[in-house]
């Protein structure tokens, strides 16, 4: 347990980040041994490190990524059920409130540089993460990530009930998270930390999580709604290499190709499909800048013969991207 001093962090808790970075063409080993960590560090259970070095390096990757909602894409794409800090809680719990009971009691197994709490009264229940130790880099990416995760895990817990008008998060760092990206309150507020309310009535819901404990396969569609986008936000830095696998879109997703695979099924969907309908997305929007050659889309897209991608285009569209770029300009007329 990383608490003999204060201030530390579980080291293997930031693969998640570098994984993200790494799917995005990011140079992350070069990245990890300016701070001092190799990836041998990030697969060591006991290895832990100062908030401070968590906190510059998510930040770094962020910055080398050129995302600044990074920490938040992170928590968009993790397998929670593999996240150490909640494992057990999202397996194991039988209620909301049970969850969040599990969740705070494991916390300090891997961390000592924040403090949880569960606040409840008769309307309102509110789960804190208040940081304890003070640091020169501010937490910006770790506070998106905690925002995002925390987010996820309430409207998967919350299945049928969930109600994102219902739901309040407060932040000293509103901008970490993307403008609205979940329907959920968000409120500025001078706190060192975040903080999540709700109905505490929501406690009292059952939640059936521990139906996946013996698998890797989802059991229902609710359980995998945010999986499309999740998958579109990891994949799209990786258009650009068309010889890449189910298996390393997976690995993007920090999750099984079986489970990516399953998912996609049960939205009535697959990988292919989902690339393609990325792809034309992507290019239409490269096309919106007036400068963008059809030959300099193709390649961010992979195609390094422009035809075979305009080919690609009409077969998705119906019109040619030459065609596209000119209703475009109809359009702004």
């Amino acid at each position: 347990m990383p608490t003999k001093h204060d201030g530390f962090i579980k080291a293997q808790l930031l693969r998640p980040f570098v994984n993200l970075a790494k799917a995005r063409g990011n140079n992350v080993d070069a990245t990890l041994k300016s701070f001092g960590l190799s990836d041998a560090d990030l697969r060591d259970p006991h290895k832990a490190v100062h908030a401070e070095i968590i906190y510059g390096l998510t930040n770094t990757l962020a910055d080398r990524a050129n995302d600044p909602h990074l920490g938040y894409h992170v928590a968009e794409t993790i397998d929670m059920k593999t996240w150490l800090p909640i494992q057990d809680a999202f397996e194991n719990a039988r209620t909301i409130g049970d969850y969040y009971t599990r969740f705070l009691l494991s916390v300090p197994e891997q961390a000592s540089s924040v403090r949880h709490t569960l606040t409840v009264t008769a309307q309102r229940a509110k789960y804190a993460v208040i940081r304890t130790v003070q640091t020169h880099q501010n937490p910006l990416q770790v506070e998106g990530f905690g925002m995002g995760l925390h987010i996820r895990t309430l409207r998967q817990l919350a299945q049928s009930h969930w109600k994102p008008e219902s739901v309040m998060m407060e932040t000293a760092f509103p901008a970490a998270l993307p403008m609205a990206p979940t329907g959920v309150l968000i409120k500025r507020a001078a706190l060192s930390g975040l903080a999540l309310s709700f109905p505490s009535t929501w406690l009292t819901f059952p939640v059936r999580t521990q139906d996946n404990r013996s698998g890797d396969i989802p059991k229902s569609r609710d359980q995998d709604l945010s999986i499309i986008s999740a998958l579109r936000t990891a994949a799209r830095p990786l258009l650009s290499n068309r010889n890449l696998r189910p298996q390393d879109y997976a690995q993007a997703l920090g999750m099984a190709p079986a489970r990516l695979e399953a998912s996609l099924r049960l939205q009535n969907t697959t990988l292919a499909r989902e690339l393609k309908r990325l792809r034309v997305d992507v290019a239409k929007e490269e096309f919106v800048g007036p400068c963008r050659t059809v030959a300099a889309v193709a390649q961010t897209l992979g195609y390094s013969d422009q035809s075979h991608f305009a080919r690609f285009f009409r077969s998705q569209t119906g019109m040619s991207p030459r065609q596209y770029k000119r209703s475009l300009q109809h359009i702004k007329e």
